[in-house]
């Protein structure tokens, strides 16, 4: 229960590591706490401090010879270059706009509404299209827990008979970069916000993937591009209520051909009385945006509304799992 207390004093903890570029500093060879506080800003034995503690987090470890720190498996993700890094997940977490709001969950208890929106006086995604540095903080935390899910996906769903795969509010592409080096005669397209798509350009060029991704930008709830192949919505029906979401589903069941095929990508409930991330996720979606996770049999049903049915549903080994859904 104690772990359960104060489970968010860890969550903080990870956050200032993050913040103070602790891990970036180590890198792979290990430093005395009089090295990193230099580095760092810090002051030495109030770091000396937080070391012992995450090193009992199994974060970092102390070599008790020469007493300098190293990174462990886990400490490396906290690292920005690291390929399954959670930098961006911790500095959006650590963000006060999120203090705030999970601060106001009760509220958000009481009425079913957002506590974030109460906070901001707009909403989440209408805050972002007027805040650039927050919202650029926003698309890293998307990009890491991409990084995280991407491979999975790739690994559970084969994408080899696509000749055309568009991905839907995919951010700057991280998803939809994986699948196109996955499978290399894939034509890519990602449909995002204005403010999204020059980065998105930029991010695709970076990888080597300009030539074979088109950006389109758009508004999803009002018409999307027809003729692709494959169809994505990663990480975006849980952001809205039910209606919002049949709107979205009808407007991709407009665009889809015959042959069509749509993919969601979400943590799929199993329950009560099952420990599942999804869970907590669902409570956040809650605080954020007003959104929420789902069933099985919620996903059958709200695909149903909009002219689709659920072909099959497949795992993966991360908690999102692939909804493979197609015309009705």
């Amino acid at each position: 229960m104690s772990q359960l207390v104060y489970g968010f004093w860890v969550s903080r903890a990870l956050q200032v590591m993050a913040e103070l570029g602790i891990a970036d500093i180590i890198g792979d060879v290990p430093k005395s706490v009089e090295e990193l506080a230099r580095e760092s800003g810090s002051h030495a034995p109030s770091l000396r401090r937080l070391l012992r503690l995450l090193s009992g987090l199994g974060v970092v470890v102390k070599d008790e010879q020469t007493h300098h720190f190293g990174l462990t498996e886990l400490g490396a993700m906290v690292r920005k270059d690291s390929p399954g890094s959670v930098f961006g997940s911790l500095m959006s977490q650590a963000h006060p706009l999120s203090w705030r709001a999970w601060g106001e969950l009760t509220s958000s208890v009481k009425t079913g509404m957002p506590s974030l929106e109460k906070i901001m006086g707009d909403t989440f995604f209408g805050y972002l299209s007027k805040h650039p540095e927050e919202a650029a903080l926003f698309n890293g935390s998307m990009a890491a827990y991409q990084n995280l899910n991407a491979p999975a996906v790739v690994a559970a769903y084969d994408f080899s008979g696509a000749k055309s795969v568009m991905d839907l509010g995919g951010g700057t592409g991280t998803l939809l970069a994986h699948i196109l080096q996955a499978h290399p005669n894939t034509q890519g397209a990602l449909f995002e916000l204005p403010h999204v798509q020059d980065e998105a350009m930029a991010r695709m060029a970076e990888m080597g993937l300009a030539s074979r991704t088109q950006v389109v930008a758009g508004d999803f709830f009002e018409k999307i591009p027809s003729g692709h192949d494959i169809y994505i919505l990663s990480q975006i029906l849980h952001d809205w209520e039910d209606d919002r979401c049949v709107q979205l589903l009808s407007n991709v069941r407009a665009a889809m051909n015959p042959g069509s095929k749509l993919l969601i990508m979400e943590t799929v409930l199993p329950g009560d009385n099952v420990p599942h991330f999804g869970n907590l996720y669902d409570v956040a979606m809650l605080v954020l945006v007003g959104g929420r996770e789902r069933t099985g049999p919620e996903y059958t049903a709200l695909v149903e509304k909009a002219g689709l049915r659920v072909h099959r549903v497949l795992p993966t080994t991360m908690p999102p799992s692939v909804v493979e859904v197609v015309p009705a």
